[in-house]
């Protein structure tokens, strides 16, 4: 069983390269359900994971290289590139996940608990930001199938929930007739239900703002 809290990161901490840290890179043979391959160092791993967001199943088996590029072969979305630093705190591991390329400057944290009452009892440091546990759009899973619509310049149709609260349905991208940019076809889940287009790249970016740091537009069930 694995109980985790999932928190973005305020402020580097000062001191991050006097902990170890190790390469990773994994993919998803499957989102839903998770099935995942992992290169961790010199270490090949794949994992099953059940549902759910702060606590769920988890099983692991070995793997050889040769059956972890076998596997690498099989999956889907795109390979997740990023570096592990482990920090201890107060009998606690924090597992903070600096990552690369396409998902840069995203960082998170992870810590994982022996049961619900610790987790709820962790207080986390200053340099901790938003905990982000209960929002799918920071499962490893969904940021693999993000990052390959960023490559495919595609976006998946169904109920999105913008970061100020209000809902949308994405119904379909479209191409800007004069210059070729990417637009996407959207209708407000709310008041006239109005139908509206934006470009592709605002829908999907990150924002920071009051407070607020993450997608423009989030998906809010299983269709995104």
């Amino acid at each position: 069983m694995e109980i985790e809290r999932k928190f973005l990161i305020r402020q580097m901490p000062e001191d991050l390269e006097c902990y170890p840290h190790t390469p990773m890179e994994q993919a998803y043979i499957s989102t839903e359900p998770v099935i995942r391959i992992r290169r961790s160092g010199e270490a090949y791993w794949l994992t099953c994971k059940g549902p759910g967001l702060l606590k769920r199943e988890e099983f692991e088996l070995s793997l050889t290289e040769k059956e972890y590029g076998a596997l690498l072969l099989k999956t889907e979305g795109a390979p997740i590139v990023k570096d592990r630093y482990e920090i201890p705190m107060g009998g606690h591991l924090i597992q903070m996940d600096v990552f690369q390329a396409h998902l840069a400057p995203l960082v998170m944290a992870e810590v994982e608990f022996s049961s619900e009452e610790e987790a709820a009892a962790f207080c986390p440091p200053d340099w901790f930001g938003e905990e982000v546990t209960q929002n799918p759009c920071y499962t490893n899973a969904y940021l693999s199938r993000r990052l390959r619509r960023t490559e495919q310049g595609g976006l998946i149709p169904g109920r999105y929930r913008h970061f100020k609260g209000r809902e949308y349905q994405l119904l379909c991208t479209a191409t800007h007739s004069e210059t070729q940019e990417l637009m996407v076809v959207y209708r407000a889940l709310y008041g006239e239900k109005g139908l509206w287009v934006r470009p592709a790249a605002m829908w999907s970016e990150e924002v920071c703002r009051d407070g607020y740091q993450g997608p423009r537009f989030y998906p809010i069930d299983g269709e995104a």
